[in-house]
């Protein structure tokens, strides 16, 4: 089997080597073959991911021969992406116009692959679109969030908790980059370092002034000299509380404002990135980044870094005093040093490990408090205290347990600090005792109590420069959480030579429309349609058929993958988000309430409204009289999401934020599917309103509340399918609408006869 010299081959027997071999054309030479184990059904088999000089490709082994399963010319791949799916990887060739799978496999072969995509992918014309080991093309809303990610670079699996690969985590530039974002701030930065250092310059002579007052003043009773020491100690005392005070001040103000500025950069970022980017993450996950990882920040930046400089002067100076006092007892007191440095460096990476698993620990209680509370009254219904009582006693145990365990490190280690500490203290009293009483000369009294003093201002930098390591590690891994969000960019640009869209009149063209929400999976295919100035159209089909994909590409939420979506002959793509956005209203099936008052909901999208307008707007919605027998009115509070009011209320308040902005075109998703039937008289009663002289498409599954569209769009899987009125599609017996509409009389007359 002919190989180029730098090729990633895994141990081979000759036998497959031959059946390679076979595969391979004149001249074509061998970069890369990783072994798979899995077929393209996801079931167990011996297949092989093969790079050459020409192609990549791959093939099952079956019968005692290698059988091609897809290849591709080298020259028409733009990238190789792995796409990870539940518990399992996919890799994917990409090329201008299509993507193909390769082979499937299991995480534990991700090292492997790794090493041979880096070879493969330097042999393609373009670089690859993203890194090999990142999820290609868009993901599926609300999916993923269970599958374990891998590191693009090592292949190990990356810790949900982290976000990031702590083994390749590149400490230094991520601490230079934050530090570029403090740049407005020197100033106060250069004050706070020269008053620590001020601070510490004046602590370190107050053993000298000791040293000077046991072993001069006192014996020869020098009362002037020892009004000015006096004087000179109450003085460091002083200045010490009063610039540290200031600094301390200074500090809190520097690490406030530094938290603020990031934390807004943060949130201020996420505004601009594209909804694919919430579908992806948690919310959990952003709002970790937003709140906890800013502030995991602003100690380290305010403080941490200056903390270390102060750390090595002071013990620098001190050593170069001690050394300059007595150079034998100085050596003597350095003798526990190293010990108490790397015990401090071993106890901090062992207590990391115990506070991991304790904080596991009490998420997991948190967990199921959050999961138990909100549903006490499933628990009684189904007698399930006793049950759950268990659970949370043995959580609750496991819990004690770890913070039993840690502890229990606590209470070693700093007894055993203190005493490998104050063995270095003994050994100067010892030595420096018996010099003293022996060669008085040589090590006064001053000279002993001095060097116990400047003792005890060197170890304690002496642990924080053995804990700094950790201090760093936890600020670059936030560091690296926050900039992987700064670092994002929206999947739904905005157009490089942006336009204002002008005032819309209504016609919305989808022209030969294809998206998917993952690369190769169309979601539509080829769907064309226009909806005419003042129209009401229906959306119609059975579940996945690409409805609501149809609303989110006309909102520009997403971006299609060909073909276009028009409004008034103009293409969405070539104006801003803004003022496309501001003239579309949506009315969601779920409708989302902020907390706050029902002025504050009614008035989001228009807030500079007036007062009249507000209730002009509840009352088109049929809303101001349930408002009015509220205690307090419109200024009643809705409660987070709106739970104090029933489904039917917060709808209608949807409807009226909807009226209030007044969009030339409206979206209704499902608007009144989940609501009684008196109740959504009253909803279809607003919405006759608000579609008055608006371009309106509709959602709906209950057919009966499109009767008053003119048109119907059905679609199923991704196409369109039928296209007619209500009755036109009825008059079709063999049309999937008139199937849809039948299964429904047949379902609501079952439920009545149960009734």
């Amino acid at each position: 089997m002919r190989t180029t010299p730098d090729a990633y081959i895994e141990h081979l027997s000759a036998e497959n080597q031959a059946l390679i071999q076979r595969l391979l054309g004149p001249d074509e030479v061998v970069v890369a073959v990783v072994r798979a184990d899995m077929a393209a059904d996801r079931s167990f088999s011996e297949s092989y991911l093969l790079g050459t000089t020409r192609r990549v490709c791959s093939c099952t082994r079956c019968n005692g021969t290698l059988t091609l399963a897809a290849e591709l010319p080298l020259a028409e791949v733009t990238a190789l992406v792995r796409r990870d799916l539940h518990g399992i990887a996919r890799l994917d060739a990409h090329t201008t116009t299509r993507s193909i799978p390769l082979v499937y496999f299991n995480r534990s072969r991700l090292p492997a692959f790794e090493k041979a995509l880096s070879k493969i992918n330097g042999r393609l014309s373009t670089p690859p679109a993203e890194p090999a080991g990142h999820t290609g093309g868009r993901r599926r809303p609300g999916g993923g969030h269970g599958t374990l990610a891998h590191c693009p670079k090592c292949g190990r699996p990356i810790p949900k908790k982290l976000g990031c690969c702590p083994a390749c985590l590149d400490q230094g530039r991520l601490i230079r980059r934050l530090l570029t974002r403090t740049r407005p701030y020197l100033l106060p930065m250069a004050g706070s370092l020269l008053l620590m250092l001020f601070i510490t310059a004046i602590e370190m002579t107050q053993p000298l002034l000791i040293k000077v007052l046991v072993d001069r003043v006192i014996p020869q009773a020098d009362l002037r000299l020892f009004a000015w020491i006096i004087a000179a100690l109450l003085g460091i005392h002083v200045f010490t509380a009063l610039f540290s005070g200031t600094r301390a001040w200074l500090m809190a103000w520097l690490g406030e404002h530094l938290v603020h500025t990031l934390r807004t950069d943060v949130y201020n970022h996420l505004q601009t990135l594209s909804l694919e980017f919430y579908d992806q993450h948690e919310t959990g996950w952003i709002m970790d980044r937003v709140s906890a990882d800013t502030g995991n920040l602003q100690s380290f930046v305010a403080e941490g870094l200056q903390d270390l400089v102060r750390d090595v002067m002071t013990l620098l100076v001190i050593l170069i005093i001690l050394f300059w006092m007595n150079w034998q007892l100085a050596l003597i007191a350095l003798v526990p040093a190293p010990l108490v440095f790397l015990l401090t460096r071993r106890f901090l990476k062992r207590i990391r490990k115990l506070y991991q698993s304790l904080w596991r620990k009490r998420a997991g209680l948190s967990a199921l408090l959050a999961n138990v509370v909100p549903g006490a009254r499933v628990v009684r219904a189904f007698t399930q205290e006793h049950r759950e009582a268990d659970r949370f006693a043995a959580r609750s145990e496991s819990f004690m347990t770890a913070s039993i365990g840690t502890a229990r490190s606590f209470a070693t280690f700093h007894p055993a600090m203190g005493l490998v500490t104050s063995l270095g203290f003994v050994l100067v009293w010892a030595c420096g005792g018996y010099r003293a009483i022996t060669v008085p000369q040589a090590v006064s009294v001053g000279t002993l109590i001095a060097f116990i003093s400047y003792l005890w201002r060197f170890y304690g930098p002496l642990n924080n420069l053995g804990a700094f390591s950790q201090r760093m590690e936890r600020a670059a891994t936030s560091a690296q959480r926050i900039f992987d969000v700064l670092d994002m960019h929206p999947s739904v640009p905005e157009p490089t030579t942006p336009s204002v869209c002008p005032e819309i009149r209504g016609e919305v063209t989808f022209q030969h429309v294809t998206f998917g929400y993952d690369s190769g999976e169309p979601v539509l295919q080829d769907v064309s349609f226009t909806v005419q100035p003042g129209e009401m159209i229906g959306l119609v089909g059975p579940s996945g058929a690409g409805k609501s994909t149809t609303i989110n590409l006309l909102c520009r939420f997403y971006d299609v993958d060909s073909g276009a979506v028009l409004i008034d002959g103009c293409d969405i793509r070539d104006v801003t988000l803004d003022s496309l956005r501001r003239q579309i209203g949506v009315v969601l099936q779920d409708p989302y309430l902020f907390h706050g008052t029902i002025t504050e909901n009614i008035a989001y999208g228009n807030p500079e409204a007036a007062f009249p307008d507000i209730v002009r707007a509840a009352r088109a919605a049929n809303a101001h009289d349930f408002i009015l027998r509220l205690p307090e009115g419109y200024d009643t509070l809705v409660g987070e999401r709106g739970q104090r009011l029933s489904g039917g209320e917060r709808q209608r308040l949807s409807i009226a934020r909807a009226i209030l902005k007044n969009p030339r075109i409206l979206i209704l998703d499902e608007a009144t599917s989940s609501v009684d039937a008196e109740t959504e008289a009253t909803l279809q009663e607003a919405m006759e309103r608000l579609v008055q002289g608006r371009t309106t498409i509709a959602i709906a599954h209950r057919f009966s509340t499109l009767r008053n569209a003119s048109r119907l769009i059905v679609l199923e899987h991704g196409k369109l399918v039928e296209v007619g009125s209500h009755e036109e599609l009825l008059a079709k017996p063999a049309g999937l609408f008139k199937r849809l509409v039948d299964i429904q009389n047949r379902t609501s007359t079952i439920v009545a006869v149960g009734g």
